[in-house]
């Protein structure tokens, strides 16, 4: 049992894979929260949707490769271009001409890439650890190749294609635990990895899971500077996925309001969701505000 069901739900064929919508509540603006990658699936926002469909029309969808979504059997499948292309038809299938952008870890690369292509669609982003290159990855990301096989595999060592597929549980759970080193993070953990369960190593492995786009650095921050909307970035102290370099780098080329949570890791709308909900809240309310005058 959900905490609010949908209003609506649906899927938007995108040449053979259908991508899985949802929609919940029925106010203004349309917000829509796009989720990181393959390894989780919308139910990652489950803390927000029943909290802000009270004041706004929450949209979620389903990554490819996860939920309800399809799963492509290519890498090219889930080329960067094709999940953001998914994420503006998802927008057109519910009706949607503007609305507020949030994204997490490669979704909130997305946002602002989408701010940057479409400015009058998109009221205003929020980018939460985003994915982008502003700045050198963590070096533990790339310490160890991920194609080369080893004989033994520690830590970020698992990190590497041939671990996924030896032992894709295992490798969630590490992740994981990565991913949420605030105290007291057991049961997001074990969300985390059952929602990585309805995905599979060979989907991972087509889909990568560094930020190719949109090239290169200089590339990414004509992107960034091309935004024109209210930005809200929010920020993990201690995220291990992204370099926390790349929020600041992102509120200061936007001009934008940078929110840092110490001690708080890659997914603070799963371990601080009040905080997050709170900000994601007066957030809309200022994107829309503004746009009024």
């Amino acid at each position: 049992m959900r905490a609010v069901e949908p209003v609506e739900s649906g899927f938007v064929d995108r040449d053979g894979i259908p991508i899985h919508y949802e929609v919940y509540g029925d106010g203004e603006p349309t917000l829509y929260l796009l989720m990181p990658d393959t390894i989780v699936s919308s139910r990652a926002w489950k803390a927000q949707v029943p909290f802000l469909a009270r004041f706004f029309r929450v949209v979620v969808s389903d990554p490819r490769g996860n939920g309800g979504s399809g799963t492509p059997s290519t890498e090219e499948g889930y080329a960067d271009r094709l999940q953001i292309d998914d994420a503006w038809a998802v927008l057109d299938a519910v009706g949607a001409a503007q609305a507020v952008l949030v994204g997490l870890c490669t979704g909130a690369g997305y946002v602002v890439l989408m701010a940057a292509e479409a400015p009058e669609r998109v009221l205003g982003i929020c980018a939460i650890n985003p994915g982008l290159q502003l700045s050198p990855p963590l070096p533990h990301k790339v310490a160890f190749d991920f194609d080369a096989p080893r004989d033994n595999y520690e830590g970020w060592q698992k990190m590497n294609r041939h671990y996924w597929l030896a032992d894709w549980p295992e490798f969630t759970a590490f992740f994981f635990a990565e991913m949420f080193p605030e105290p007291h993070s057991s049961k997001q953990r074990e969300d985390c990895v059952g929602w990585a369960m309805q995905t599979t190593p060979e989907a991972m492995i087509l889909a990568g899971y560094s930020p190719p786009y949109p090239g290169d650095e200089a590339q990414t921050i004509a992107a960034a500077e091309a935004v024109r909307c209210p930005v809200l970035v929010i920020c993990g102290s201690l995220d291990k996925c992204q370099n926390p370099e790349r929020s600041l780098r992102l509120a200061e080329i936007t001009g934008g309001e940078l929110v840092v949570i110490d001690g708080g890791g890659h997914l603070p709308q799963a371990r601080d969701p009040v905080k997050v909900n709170l900000l994601l809240r007066e957030f809309v309310r200022r994107a829309v505000s503004g746009r009024s005058h």
